[in-house]
């Protein structure tokens, strides 16, 4: 049994499959590396099998997309720990080793920081899995640097894996399943930087940056589906319809006041920025109510929307 399992989806990505596979190899930790080739058509091909003495397993065939090729990899994974690694991935030196050496018998996920960078090799930004100081609060202010969040092989699957019917946000899904049946005190943060993602202009998530939102809030969707909800609410999640097979179940102990304040915390602030006072008051009393903003943060967000709706009459 290995260590690790790195899948790889790939389709068409010749200019940088080969770095991906270079960035697994180099690792100091026993590592299986899988890669699952939706049947490239220009040359990614001819560099994995170029290349295919570092690999565990490799495929080439047509899919039902990149969750479905993640979920075949994740059939044949033998490692302890999990990931998935898009050929536009790359994992930093030692982060394999890192990992091991903050995990516990008891942790089922690491989460590290992921680097994005520019085409040119500037850094714009770090991102990571965080966690907050409760459930409902790191659910709510989802984030995600999902090459540097491993999980323990086990745990997901008996989540069975991805939801194939995501396409966009499956890392998002599976990060709240995994939450939800597990909690987060399963999970170990760390500040290294664990993997680096470079933003180009062709990139899956750059092309597709509004069906990747409209994915996403039909996500929460899904998530806030049982609860009672504010009108304001149930009009956002109006225009995000849930996917086929999505669903979560909650415990009896889940604070439905507290997820909803922290999620209507970005949505007040979007409205803010739009001008549109009414939305974001309604937003403000939802958030309010879950004790998401200190007396002070209250009062400057109270006065902000009084003072905006005095200067637009």
């Amino acid at each position: 049994m290995a260590e690790f399992t790195i899948v790889t989806p790939v389709l068409n990505q010749a200019s940088t499959i080969e770095a991906c596979i270079q960035s697994v190899a180099i690792q100091n930790a026993d590592v299986e590396h899988i890669i699952i080739d939706g049947g490239s058509t220009d040359g990614t091909v001819d560099i994995i099998k170029k290349n295919e003495h570092l690999l565990s397993y490799w495929c080439s065939a047509k899919d039902l997309g990149q969750s479905h090729a993640i979920n075949k990899g994740l059939r044949k994974a033998t490692g302890t720990f999990f990931n998935w690694l898009n050929a536009d991935d790359e994992l930093t030196k030692d982060a394999l080793s890192h990992i091991l050496s903050r995990a516990k018998p008891t942790t089922l996920a690491v989460a590290g920081q992921c680097k994005h960078i520019s085409e040119k090799g500037e850094e714009l930004a770090l991102g990571t899995a965080k966690t907050w100081d409760s459930l409902e609060a790191t659910l709510g202010n989802y984030s995600m640097g999902q090459p540097s969040l491993f999980y323990r092989t086990s745990s997901i699957r008996e989540l069975g894996g991805l939801n194939e019917n995501l396409h966009l946000c499956m890392d998002m899904d599976l990060w709240f399943r995994f939450l939800l049946k597990h909690g987060q005190s399963a999970v170990v943060s760390s500040h290294e930087v664990l993997s680096q993602f470079t933003v180009r202009e062709n990139s899956k998530s750059t092309r597709l940056a509004a069906e990747m939102e409209k994915e996403k809030y039909a996500t929460y969707h899904a998530l806030a589906a049982n609860l009672k909800l504010p009108i304001c609410l149930t009009l956002f999640f109006g225009n995000y319809p849930i996917p086929s097979q999505l669903g979560y179940q909650m415990s009896a102990q889940f604070n439905h006041e507290i997820f909803l304040a922290n999620f209507c915390w970005h949505l007040m602030i979007l409205a803010y920025q739009d001008e549109d006072l009414e939305l974001c008051q309604a937003y403000f009393d939802v958030v309010k109510s879950g004790n998401r903003l200190s007396k002070t943060e209250t009062l400057l967000w109270k006065t902000r929307i009084a003072s905006s709706q005095l200067l637009s009459k």
